[in-house]
């Protein structure tokens, strides 16, 4: 099947988190004409092994496949189907695999190599179920992904060494007090006043360099006449590492522990975490020489604050991310937007990329 033919097919199909089925049959199909044996992982994901060598370790190229609950605004004559939507391309990522495999095969490269079609990335963490579940099964040299955005434009790759893509840990933080009629309302406790004595503190605290940390949504009590028993704040803390994250969540703890002095208590839970994607040295270097003898330009990108379940791969592996610019003129939505619509020209040379930095990965040992 033709990469563009099967973005298509996914694009007007998106499913979510740990929800692809129909996603893992149509890659289970399109591969299988390839004459290649796929594998589910973390049980709506493919991996493709392919083994040319018996002593040598694997290189992992990793696409990620979920979408997200977004309802499709671009017009496209092949727009989502459902009220989901490939937003954040995760349908471009997964065709650009799908094509490297394709090189790989008709260019007959050497070595080992393992495609994942890797589940739930936006929410649920699922690079981690993946590793859980080949790292006993296959020796791993290093990892690769792409990101595309309409940050830069088509033939601009962005990469650093070292902590590219931001940690993020989601954080709810609920205060809890008294209901009461606000007619007796000395005899509740106000958790909404607790809240926002805690956000009007926060809002003036200074985290440092390399820390991002706010709340999106805020929601509580019952009724408007009824002082409010509860106020759960919902946000989200990305920094360069797990561990600075961490020591701002503590700040936050024991800010809202002091917004509790009348009476009010707190309690503050985390939802998913992803660790910070780290780019490897070595890896960075091989990657800037590919892109000098390409018809691609490298951007020295600064760290961004995205947050991205590779990073558990690059924990695990040396690895690289890149952003894959895809502007062509039209005006910069950025991801997560309907209308955000990467063009089907970027597919093939993407893929040609990666199969010709794969093969220099190969050839630096």
């Amino acid at each position: 099947m033709d990469g563009i033919d099967l973005r298509h097919i996914i694009h007007q199909n998106p499913e979510l988190s740990f929800e692809e089925h129909e996603t893992q049959k149509i890659l289970k199909s399109a591969i299988a004409e390839l004459g290649l044996k796929t594998y589910p992982v973390a049980k709506t994901g493919l991996i493709v092994p392919i083994k040319n060598d018996e002593d040598q370790p694997y290189i992992l190229l990793r696409a990620d496949i979920d979408a997200l609950p977004i309802k499709e605004q671009t017009g496209w004559e092949y727009a989502s189907k459902n009220d989901h939507m490939h937003a954040c391309g995760h349908d471009v990522h997964t065709v650009v695999m799908y094509e490297t495999l394709k090189e790989i095969l008709k260019e007959k490269v050497k070595g080992n190599f393992l495609f994942v079609f890797q589940p739930a990335e936006e929410t649920g963490g699922g690079a981690a179920h993946v590793i859980e579940e080949i790292k006993t099964l296959y020796k791993i040299k290093c990892a690769i992904a792409e990101h595309v955005t309409d940050e830069y434009e088509f033939g601009t790759l962005a990469c650093r060494p070292g902590v590219i893509f931001a940690s993020a840990t989601e954080i709810n933080l609920t205060f809890k007090g008294k209901a009461a009629h606000i007619a007796f309302y000395k005899d509740g406790i106000d958790a909404i006043m607790a809240g926002t004595d805690f956000l009007y503190q926060f809002y003036k605290m200074d985290f440092g360099s390399k820390v991002l940390a706010g709340f999106g949504k805020v929601f509580g009590g019952n009724a408007r006449n009824i002082v409010a028993d509860t106020f759960e704040l919902q946000g989200t803390v990305r920094s360069e590492s797990i561990e600075k994250a961490e020591k701002v969540i503590d700040e936050i703890s024991e800010l809202a522990r002091k917004s509790c002095d009348r009476g009010a208590t707190f309690s503050l839970k985390k939802g998913s975490v992803y660790p910070q994607v780290v780019v490897d040295e070595k890896m960075f270097k091989i990657f800037e020489n590919t892109v000098s003898k390409s018809d691609f330009k490298l951007y020295l990108c600064d760290m961004k604050y995205t947050g991205e379940d590779f990073g558990f791969f690059s924990l695990e592996y040396p690895s690289i991310m890149f952003w894959a610019g895809t502007s062509m003129g039209k005006p910069k939505v950025g991801l997560h937007n309907p209308s955000f619509l990467p063009d089907d020209r970027i597919i093939k040379p993407l893929a040609k990329f990666m199969s010709f930095y794969v093969k220099n990965c190969l050839d630096s040992e």
